[in-house]
């Protein structure tokens, strides 16, 4: 511990996947080495730890089953996270997710961690569906945090003030324990304003939904809207960007993209093109994401205001963060084909409309949405945590 002490403390954070460390998470480790810290990762999910080594940074594989396959996988992992957490002794536990923030609650209090950041990155469909078993899960998981979050020195981070307002009003967390970060940020230099291709010129222009490929990102939606405005006449190309999920049970099958993109209302770009979105995102005139989820704030509806696109998305937590409407695009309501279909259709009508709200987005985005300036918050974070740790 000598060394972790020299440089400021050791830290160990809890991402859901390790993919997701490296795609949402690194400028906030770089900043926290930077700042002296000595950082540790682990995930939920197995696969991938060398992405993070590649990094630079250790990783710790603990999961060797992914989540929900059975009770006693699931018992085990906490297990070995204890022991992880009492061979690592780290001085501050950063835990990413939900998910994670619960799997980790019970092991830093028997561990005897003096200091946590728990990340709420969403609240997913948890808080999105209003079935009778999903409330009763909702109902569920909230009296468990309440229970739960009761470390003496921790602060609870949301990317959106809403999210915020239902831990706080419902006495999870007290208010003096949060903080809002603006999503996970972006760097505007990788994600380059570009002005768009022109349309006058003859190319047909792209509408596009970069997405995971799940249900409730409104997939279906953006489908029925390009149907509809194909049977208007309207000349354009709609092109989905991402790859499904199979372990989620809101993943659209893999057929039935295959199955829209093979009867023509729109295009399949697949998982390939989603590993270079900078430059995915500039081949697009208007950027969609009808979302009927509680998102945290959508990182690639921030990758897109960087690029300078007009964005069409929902009128819902987390999306509504980035986008001010009829500002930097349009808000519409959740799973209303038509009223997407009309955003779309007013946008691809009037270029200069297009790119005053892709300036617009940019700005905002340049303001308040940077990664340096999310980094500079969970850095903050740790620095104060570790300050009042006794």
């Amino acid at each position: 511990m000598e060394n972790a002490a020299e440089k400021g403390g050791r830290i160990l954070i809890v991402e859901g996947h390790p993919k997701y460390f490296v795609s949402h998470r690194l400028p906030w480790a770089r900043a926290a080495r930077e700042a002296g810290y000595e950082i540790h990762v682990t995930a939920l999910k197995t696969g991938d730890g060398d992405l993070v080594r590649e990094e630079g940074f250790r990783y710790h594989d603990l999961a060797v089953q992914d989540r929900g396959k059975n009770p006693g996988a699931e018992i085990r992992f906490l297990y070995r996270l204890y022991r992880l957490l009492r061979a690592l002794q780290p001085d501050l536990v950063h835990f990413i997710t939900l998910r994670s923030v619960l799997y980790g609650a019970l092991p830093v209090r028997l561990a005897g961690v003096l200091a946590v950041l728990n990340s709420v990155t969403g609240l997913g469909f948890l808080f999105s569906e209003n079935a009778w078993s999903v409330r009763a899960l909702r109902w569920g998981i909230m009296q468990f945090l309440r229970a739960a979050l009761r470390h003496p020195n921790q602060i609870t981070t949301f990317q959106n003030p809403d999210d915020a307002e239902i831990f706080v009003s419902r006495g999870v967390v007290p208010e003096e324990q949060t903080a809002v970060t603006p999503g996970s940020g972006v760097d505007p230099s990788r994600f380059g304003y570009v002005h768009e291709t022109a349309i006058e010129n003859g190319q047909v222009p792209i509408v596009m939904l970069p997405t995971r490929l799940l249900w409730h990102k409104g997939v279906e939606v953006f489908v029925d809207a390009a149907q509809h405005l194909q049977r208007d006449g309207v000349d354009a190309r709609f092109v989905i960007v991402g790859d499904t999920d199979p372990e989620n049970p809101g993943a659209v099958p893999k057929a039935q993209i295959e199955a829209w993109a093979d009867d023509g209302p729109v295009e399949w770009w697949g998982r390939e093109a989603s590993s270079e979105m900078p430059s995915v995102l500039q081949q697009a005139h208007v950027v969609c994401l009808p979302s009927h989820y509680r998102e945290g704030v959508p990182k690639v509806l921030i990758e897109a205001a960087s690029c300078g696109r007009p964005i069409v998305t929902t009128d819902v937590p987390g999306c509504r963060e980035i986008v001010s409407h009829e500002e930097t695009g349009f808000l519409v309501n959740p799973k209303d084909a038509k009223g997407l279909a009309r955003r779309i259709q007013e946008l691809l009508n009037n270029s200069d409309l297009r790119r005053k709200m892709g300036r617009n987005g940019r700005s905002r985005v340049e303001n308040n949405f940077t990664a340096a300036q999310v980094a500079d918050t969970i850095v903050e974070c740790y620095d104060q945590l570790l300050a009042e740790a006794p």
